[in-house]
Protein backbone atom coordinates (compact mmCIF):
# COMPACT_ATOMS: atom_id res chain seq x y z
CA UNK A 1 0.00 0.00 0.00
CA UNK A 2 1.57 3.14 -1.24
CA UNK A 3 1.67 6.10 1.34
CA UNK A 4 0.42 9.62 -0.01
CA UNK A 5 2.61 12.44 0.17
CA UNK A 6 0.71 14.11 2.70
CA UNK A 7 0.94 10.95 4.90
CA UNK A 8 4.68 11.17 4.43
CA UNK A 9 5.27 14.12 5.09
CA UNK A 10 2.91 13.80 8.96
CA UNK A 11 5.21 11.21 9.57
CA UNK A 12 8.41 13.18 8.76
CA UNK A 13 7.35 16.14 11.08
CA UNK A 14 6.58 13.56 13.68
CA UNK A 15 9.32 12.04 13.89
CA UNK A 16 11.08 15.51 13.75
CA UNK A 17 8.83 17.26 16.69
CA UNK A 18 7.79 14.47 18.95
CA UNK A 19 4.43 15.04 21.30
CA UNK A 20 6.79 16.85 23.99
CA UNK A 21 7.70 19.25 21.72
CA UNK A 22 4.42 20.05 19.24
CA UNK A 23 3.26 24.01 20.31
CA UNK A 24 -0.57 23.34 21.25
CA UNK A 25 -2.52 26.50 20.87
CA UNK A 26 -5.74 26.45 22.63
CA UNK A 27 -8.25 28.90 21.75
CA UNK A 28 -8.84 30.01 25.77
CA UNK A 29 -5.03 30.21 26.15
CA UNK A 30 -4.85 33.48 23.46
CA UNK A 31 -4.45 36.28 25.25
CA UNK A 32 -7.24 37.90 24.34
CA UNK A 33 -6.69 40.71 27.16
CA UNK A 34 -3.07 41.49 26.61
CA UNK A 35 -3.69 42.09 22.45
CA UNK A 36 -6.64 44.01 22.66
CA UNK A 37 -5.35 46.44 25.70
CA UNK A 38 -2.25 47.41 24.28
CA UNK A 39 -3.81 48.57 20.77
CA UNK A 40 -5.95 51.74 21.97
CA UNK A 41 -3.21 52.29 24.92
CA UNK A 42 -0.97 53.04 21.84
CA UNK A 43 -3.27 55.09 19.72
CA UNK A 44 -4.73 57.51 22.19
CA UNK A 45 -1.26 59.52 22.58
CA UNK A 46 -0.08 59.41 18.99
CA UNK A 47 -3.89 60.35 17.88
CA UNK A 48 -3.27 63.38 20.55
CA UNK A 49 0.16 63.58 18.88
CA UNK A 50 -1.06 64.43 15.36
CA UNK A 51 -4.07 66.42 17.46
CA UNK A 52 -1.48 68.78 18.42
CA UNK A 53 0.26 68.79 14.73
CA UNK A 54 -3.09 69.65 13.11
CA UNK A 55 -3.20 72.87 15.56
CA UNK A 56 0.29 73.52 15.10
CA UNK A 57 0.29 73.29 11.03
CA UNK A 58 -2.85 73.51 10.41
CA UNK A 59 -3.02 70.21 7.67
CA UNK A 60 -6.31 68.48 7.31
CA UNK A 61 -3.83 65.08 7.25
CA UNK A 62 -3.15 66.23 10.93
CA UNK A 63 -6.54 66.26 11.29
CA UNK A 64 -7.47 62.94 9.60
CA UNK A 65 -5.27 61.42 10.74
CA UNK A 66 -6.53 62.14 14.94
CA UNK A 67 -9.54 61.07 14.21
CA UNK A 68 -8.84 58.16 12.10
CA UNK A 69 -6.83 56.96 14.95
CA UNK A 70 -9.40 57.90 17.34
CA UNK A 71 -12.10 56.28 15.84
CA UNK A 72 -9.68 52.96 16.03
CA UNK A 73 -9.08 53.69 19.58
CA UNK A 74 -12.35 54.25 20.65
CA UNK A 75 -13.76 51.07 19.04
CA UNK A 76 -11.01 49.00 20.82
CA UNK A 77 -11.23 50.55 24.10
CA UNK A 78 -15.05 49.05 24.76
CA UNK A 79 -13.27 45.65 23.34
CA UNK A 80 -10.00 45.83 25.89
CA UNK A 81 -12.57 46.32 28.81
CA UNK A 82 -14.69 43.45 27.86
CA UNK A 83 -11.82 40.96 27.28
CA UNK A 84 -10.50 42.55 31.04
CA UNK A 85 -13.65 41.34 32.62
CA UNK A 86 -13.71 37.84 30.95
CA UNK A 87 -9.86 37.81 31.68
CA UNK A 88 -11.08 38.89 35.05
CA UNK A 89 -13.71 36.40 35.71
CA UNK A 90 -11.79 33.41 34.20
CA UNK A 91 -8.66 33.98 36.01
CA UNK A 92 -8.95 35.44 39.15
CA UNK A 93 -12.79 34.23 39.89
CA UNK A 94 -14.15 37.49 39.90
CA UNK A 95 -12.44 38.47 42.90
CA UNK A 96 -13.53 41.95 43.97
CA UNK A 97 -10.37 43.59 45.09
CA UNK A 98 -9.60 47.66 45.45
CA UNK A 99 -7.41 46.96 41.94
CA UNK A 100 -10.29 45.24 39.80
CA UNK A 101 -12.97 47.71 40.91
CA UNK A 102 -10.81 50.65 39.84
CA UNK A 103 -9.63 48.88 36.66
CA UNK A 104 -13.41 48.73 35.38
CA UNK A 105 -14.45 52.22 36.41
CA UNK A 106 -11.44 53.44 34.84
CA UNK A 107 -11.54 51.58 31.90
CA UNK A 108 -15.60 52.55 31.59
CA UNK A 109 -14.79 56.14 32.07
CA UNK A 110 -11.93 56.03 29.08
CA UNK A 111 -14.08 54.19 27.13
CA UNK A 112 -16.67 57.42 27.12
CA UNK A 113 -13.47 60.05 27.28
CA UNK A 114 -12.97 58.03 23.77
CA UNK A 115 -16.50 57.79 22.21
CA UNK A 116 -17.42 61.13 23.26
CA UNK A 117 -13.69 62.85 21.83
CA UNK A 118 -14.46 60.86 18.49
CA UNK A 119 -18.09 62.25 18.24
CA UNK A 120 -17.46 65.68 19.22
CA UNK A 121 -14.85 65.59 16.12
CA UNK A 122 -17.42 63.91 13.90
CA UNK A 123 -20.23 66.42 14.49
CA UNK A 124 -17.54 69.81 14.45
CA UNK A 125 -14.66 69.33 12.85
CA UNK A 126 -14.21 72.39 12.32
CA UNK A 127 -13.45 73.86 16.00
CA UNK A 128 -9.98 73.18 15.67
CA UNK A 129 -9.90 75.75 13.34
CA UNK A 130 -10.59 78.48 16.34
CA UNK A 131 -9.73 79.76 19.49
CA UNK A 132 -11.78 79.39 22.30
CA UNK A 133 -13.50 77.72 25.58
CA UNK A 134 -15.03 74.84 23.40
CA UNK A 135 -11.64 74.17 21.43
CA UNK A 136 -9.80 74.12 25.16
CA UNK A 137 -12.53 72.02 26.25
CA UNK A 138 -11.78 69.24 23.42
CA UNK A 139 -8.00 69.27 23.89
CA UNK A 140 -8.48 68.99 27.75
CA UNK A 141 -11.20 66.18 26.92
CA UNK A 142 -8.27 64.81 24.55
CA UNK A 143 -5.30 65.05 26.69
CA UNK A 144 -7.07 63.41 29.92
CA UNK A 145 -7.02 60.08 27.91
CA UNK A 146 -3.83 60.26 28.66
CA UNK A 147 -3.82 59.94 32.70
CA UNK A 148 -6.49 57.25 32.29
CA UNK A 149 -4.06 54.94 30.16
CA UNK A 150 -0.95 55.48 32.47
CA UNK A 151 -3.40 54.59 35.51
CA UNK A 152 -4.82 51.57 33.82
CA UNK A 153 -1.80 50.40 33.03
CA UNK A 154 0.04 51.10 36.28
CA UNK A 155 -2.81 48.93 37.96
CA UNK A 156 -2.51 46.06 35.14
CA UNK A 157 1.43 46.14 36.34
CA UNK A 158 0.44 45.38 39.69
CA UNK A 159 -1.66 42.31 39.10
CA UNK A 160 0.84 41.25 35.91
CA UNK A 161 4.16 42.01 38.24
CA UNK A 162 3.12 41.77 41.87
CA UNK A 163 2.78 44.55 44.19
CA UNK A 164 5.79 46.48 45.16
CA UNK A 165 7.23 45.31 48.38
Amino acid sequence: MKLSERTCRAEILEKIFPEKTKLKIRLLEIPFHALCVHFPTALYPVAIIFLFLALIFDRDSFRNTYFYLMIIAAFFTPISHLTGILEWKNKYRGAKTHIFINKIRFSLILSVVGALCVIWYWFCPEMLNYTGIYNIIFIILNISTLPLIIYLGHLGGKLVYGLPR
